[in-house]
């Protein structure tokens, strides 16, 4: 028979995991019988793929959220290039920084921007994204959105307060940028802030 003062501590490990899910152990353990090492690579990779079983036993094993690959991205820089919504929806739920900068200045919400997706879009700016960071060329999201003809990521920006006066270190708005590229719809769109301004 246990001794008492035994006993007790492993009851309570026992509510713990229980209660805790699965547990750091049990995640590891689960990520190593798929043959996904418990690395930082592995977790980014995971979250590019859109692996998103894969991304919640990493976290549940205690990964470092704001982990970097070689081009300073996070596992949410990751998912939102490759388009992985519900992976962003899962690592900002789990409180990943929707702020953070790769080497060159790059937030997840210029990569949405640049893409076109406009889920992930809101997704990110309901977590708090800054609407109008600057990358290191002086480009935001709007600038990236229009650049890339994306007028509804263009409107869901500029309804929800991005800046379209911001220039960029080649003193180009994003409207600028817009007609440089012949975007008309998009350029249309970024024009509606100043015929406002004007009345």
């Amino acid at each position: 028979m246990r001794h008492p003062q035994i006993l007790l501590p492993l009851v309570f490990l026992g509510l713990c995991f229980v209660a805790c899910g699965k547990g750091a152990t049990a995640a590891r353990l689960e990520l190593a019988q798929t043959n996904i090492r418990y690395t930082e690579t592995d977790f980014i990779n995971s979250a590019r793929e859109g692996n998103t079983g894969a991304v919640r036993l990493f976290i549940g094993a205690g990964i470092k959220l704001e982990a970097r690959d070689r081009a300073g991205q996070t596992a949410l820089m990751a998912a939102t290039l490759n388009n992985q919504v519900e992976t962003v929806k899962l690592l900002l739920a789990k409180g990943a920084d929707p702020n953070a900068h790769d080497r060159y200045g790059g937030t997840a919400l210029m990569t949405a921007a640049w893409n076109g997706n406009r889920d992930i879009a809101l997704a990110l700016i309901n977590g708090r994204a800054d609407l109008n960071a600057r990358a290191d060329n002086g480009m935001t999201p709007l600038m990236f959105a229009a650049w890339e003809n994306h007028p509804e990521v263009s409107k869901l920006l500029l309804d929800q307060g991005a800046d379209p006066a911001i220039k960029d270190k080649n003193g180009m708005t994003a409207l600028m940028r817009a007609d440089f590229k012949g975007h008309q719809e998009a350029a249309e769109l970024l024009r509606e802030p100043e015929k406002r301004n004007d009345r």
